[in-house]
Order: C-alpha cells, then structure tokens, then sequence
C-alpha cells in the first residue's frame, strides 16, 4: 500500500503488518486514514499535490490539473493581450511540476547521484546538478514551459508572473494540508495518552 509513503510523510506511527509481539501502536492505520479524511476539507488541493509528490497518483494528478487550470484562467483573467489556450495548459504543467518537485527535477546526465563517470573512468562531482537535482531557475521553468508551448524568452517573461503566482498558490495549499495533518496527529496522540 503505497499510502504508508504519505503517511510516514507526516511523522504518523504505528504501521504494523505483521501480528503484534507487545506494545500498541498510538494510532491504527484506520485512524490514520480517518484523520487524513477529517483534515482533507483544510486544503483539498493540497493534497492532492501531496498525492502527486509522494505516490505519483493519476486521478490526483487529474484533479490538480483542473484545479491549477481554474486558478491559471482566473488569475489570467487580468492579463492584458491575446494568449494561446495552451500558455495556460504550459502554466499548469509548469507549475505543478516545480510544487511536486520543489528541491528540483532529476539530473538526466547523472540520474541523481550528482556524480558522473568521465571517458578515463575518473569520478567527478556533476557539472550540470547540485546532489542530483536541477535546482528550479527562471531558465528550468522556460525549458519545462517550451514542452509545451515553444515560445521566445522573452514572450515567456511575460509569463513568469502568473507562473510564480501559480506555484506560491500550489505550494500555499500544499502546507495548509501538511499543517493540518501534523497539528491534527498531535491533537490524537495527546488524547489517546490521557486515556493511557
């Protein structure tokens, strides 16, 4: 169950697949689950950006577009001049990667080692990468942005606004949720040791 991946996230205990030896777990997984249902309301987007970062769930990754798609056309909504409808799709897509992504994309050329293997077989720290990952720059979001609509450098400038405003909104609802999460297993664990 790849659901553990999120909930070990959020520092929750008591995880146990085999038979009990001794001791009792401060929460069963059902009361896990229970309190990640309870706290989805805080912040619906923000898990699902969770869902997406951590266990890489379509339906989520669904959701999150359509949602991120609202809030671009919203947000565009002041835009002065024309726009393509897939400026929109690419700031999506843009701003969803960096806020599931946010310590950086994988390096291709050392696939996230950080070091790479010369012709001389000598190690050396990558040139391209810090510890494995492609930090997110101005030039990396115009990179992921030109996958989906090529445009110039300076066209996507314009762009770059709404883009920052669009992942500080993802990355906004992505705490929320990890807040309320955390604050709400704080809550649980402080009651289930005044009954212990």
């Amino acid at each position: 169950m790849k659901i553990e991946k999120l909930l070990g996230k959020f520092g929750m205990k008591g995880i146990s697949y085999g038979p009990r030896t001794g001791g009792k777990a401060l929460l069963s997984l059902d009361e896990q689950l229970a309190i990640v249902g309870i706290t989805w309301k805080e912040s619906p987007i923000g898990f699902h950006v969770l869902f997406v970062e951590l266990l890489s769930d379509r339906d989520s990754a669904r959701e999150l577009y359509q949602q991120t798609w609202l809030e671009a056309a919203k947000v565009m909504q002041t835009w002065r001049g024309v726009y393509p409808k897939q400026a929109i799709e690419a700031l999506c897509l843009t701003a969803i990667a960096e806020a599931t992504q946010q310590l950086g994309q994988l390096c291709p050329e050392c696939n996230g080692v950080g070091r790479v293997t010369n012709k001389h077989r000598v190690t050396r720290k990558c040139p391209c990468c810090k510890e494995g990952r492609i930090e997110w720059t101005t030039e990396t979001r115009f990179a992921v942005f030109c996958q989906t609509l090529p445009i110039t450098y300076t066209r996507f400038k314009r762009y770059s606004t709404v883009l920052n405003k669009l992942v500080a909104w993802l990355v906004g609802q992505r705490t929320v949720a990890v807040l309320a999460v955390q604050s709400r297993v704080e809550r649980e664990n402080e009651e289930v040791r005044e009954v212990a």
